[in-house]
């Protein structure tokens, strides 16, 4: 996921990052903010990250229980980007995304699982979290999904009617942490223990992004960051070869 960057191709600002690092990145720095946010809920809530739900490392962002329930959270990073909601059609930019009916199948995997576990039926609400989109239009709400965005997840998740008993919770609380429960044993802090080097990369990343800016503004235009950012290749190529004529 991390390119190799020479002195030339870091001063063009090329990101450290591949296509699929990229995605990755956000991803996962998404994730880091709820993760950040949901650890304001009070004791009565309990979050786990990162659990397990099936095969090929598939798992669920995170799993909230507490009185007002068991949900599933599924972040997706559409920072910057309009998202439309209607019933189970989910547009980002206009781009039909699947994120609804992914967030069903979790959740009913999730309750299959806690039901086994615990010997009577867990309700399990997915939550699609939306992570600072640039507009967030519900035309027509989901049935089985909540679309929120995470601006304001937490206060949803504090307004909820309690649902569960305290020895319900207690139950649900005792089983979620168990290997047996799972695939493998959730991880609760997920990539929360690895935030130096997350801050290393984001910081690394916000460096190119900034040279991408200065160059364009040199050149005279914001095309210039956009083909460095689109075309990493290619610049990758170009850099190597100024490099050569520049004796780098």
């Amino acid at each position: 996921m991390l390119r190799s960057r020479g002195r030339v191709l870091r001063v063009l600002g090329a990101s450290p990052l591949t296509a699929d690092g990229l995605k990755w990145f956000r991803g996962a720095h998404a994730e880091l903010a709820v993760g950040r946010m949901l650890s304001r809920l009070d004791d009565g809530w309990t979050v786990l990250h990162a659990v397990p739900v099936g095969v090929r490392g598939a798992d669920v962002d995170h799993l909230v229980v507490g009185p007002a329930g068991v949900f599933t959270i599924n972040t997706k990073n559409h920072s910057g980007q309009r998202v439309w909601v209607g019933g189970k059609t989910f547009l980002v930019g206009g781009v039909k995304c699947d994120h609804i009916r992914k967030s069903e199948f979790e959740a009913t995997r999730v309750a299959r699982l806690l039901s086994a576990a615990v010997g009577w039926e867990v309700p399990v609400r997915p939550v699609v979290a939306v992570f600072e989109p640039a507009k967030l239009e519900i035309k027509t709400r989901p049935t089985a999904v909540d679309v929120i965005s995470t601006g304001s997840l937490l206060r949803w998740l504090r307004k909820k009617p309690a649902v569960l008993t305290a020895d319900e919770v207690a139950r649900i609380n005792a089983i979620i942490g168990l290997p047996s429960t799972w695939r493998r044993t959730p991880d609760d802090l997920a990539d929360l223990d690895r935030q130096d080097e997350f801050s290393a990369l984001r910081a690394s990343v916000r460096q190119s992004t900034l040279l991408r800016r200065l160059w364009a503004t040199a050149i005279g235009g914001t095309a210039a960051a956009g083909a460095i950012a689109a075309y990493p290749d290619t610049v990758h190529l170009i850099a190597r070869r100024l490099g050569e004529l520049l004796g780098a």
